[in-house]
């Protein structure tokens, strides 16, 4: 398959694009935005590069992008672009607007526009609100607590809307807490890790529970999802919630840390927690990879870069 991946110098997008290549013709398109260090994304990008993948750097915004995808001759199309993070959603919701549920409208244009036949959206399990155990795909109701997941909802219902409406193949992810080596640095497992190999003190907001998600685990979904067909909505997540404050205890115990605990952050749910059946029986989506034998990629990942 001819395949392109939007937002691809991203954390998912990249180990996605390093995944499916052995298989099919990967080319990833991403605007190379600051809403963190831009030089990550250049490294990853780097890396894609060095695997054979074709970077292309634009904002698919942009007239460009429709034109492009016509010519491309795409079989799926991957849109992971998106603005993340539901602290600054809080800051400025209108970009939200413009960037979660716009952008996705004009990639769902593109895709219309060059008979792209599948379409596959990366949305969020912040869009289940608070919940107080395992949630299934019918749980999410529109009930959320952030502009973030507001915005995330909203751009599910224009996906399902455009399938209905020119009956190309659409199929969304629910992602649960994802991490791993070369992730977000404003997730709580990166910070942590960065934190504690640095010797400062580690901060916690709140004692929040959740499904963390390795990037292996995620990717092999998404590459399954893909090799059967799968449509619909499905969540992909670990399905073993862990109290964020027990991760901290522990590296702050073992670097001899300070553990500074902070006030919850308005918009930030209490737990996550996936149930991840409808993904297992559609595709075979099973994680494998432990909470601690994450962590031990992540920290190893983060001592390269410190003494690299």
């Amino acid at each position: 398959m001819n395949i392109v991946i939007t937002g691809g110098a991203g954390f998912i997008g990249s180990a996605l694009a390093l995944r499916l290549k052995s298989s099919h013709d990967v080319t990833v398109v991403d605007a190379f935005t600051d809403y963190y260090d831009i030089s990550l994304k250049r490294k990853r990008a780097d890396l894609l590069l060095d695997h054979g993948i074709q970077v292309k750097e634009g904002d698919v915004h942009l007239p460009w992008f429709k034109e492009w995808c016509k010519n491309q001759k795409f079989d799926a199309l991957f849109h992971l672009a998106a603005l993340p993070g539901v602290p600054k959603s809080l800051e400025d919701p209108h970009r939200y607007i413009q960037e979660d549920i716009g952008m996705t409208v004009t990639v769902l244009e593109a895709v219309r526009e060059a008979g792209i036949p599948r379409f596959f959206f990366a949305s969020s399990s912040s869009v289940y609100g608070e919940q107080s155990g395992p949630v299934r795909e019918k749980d999410a109701t529109g009930d959320v607590v952030s502009p973030y997941a507001a915005a995330k909802y909203g751009a599910e219902s224009f996906c399902r809307s455009y399938q209905h409406l020119y009956g190309f193949d659409v199929t969304i992810f629910r992602f649960f807490t994802v991490y791993g080596p070369m992730g977000r640095p404003d997730m709580a497992l990166d910070r942590f890790a960065k934190q504690a190999l640095s010797g400062e003190p580690l901060s916690l907001f709140g004692d929040p529970v959740r499904d963390f998600t390795y990037i292996d685990d995620i990717t092999q979904g998404m590459e399954q999802a893909l090799e059967h067909g799968a449509v619909g909505t499905y969540n992909l997540g670990a399905g073993l919630p862990t109290r964020l404050s027990e991760i901290a205890e522990r590296l702050a115990a073992r670097y001899g840390l300070e553990l500074v605990r902070e006030e919850k952050r308005p918009g930030d749910v209490s737990l996550t927690w996936s149930d991840c059946s409808a993904a297992e029986a559609a595709f075979g989506y099973r994680p494998c990879v432990t909470i601690n034998q994450g962590l031990k990629q992540v920290l190893s990942w983060h001592e390269q870069q410190i003494f690299a």
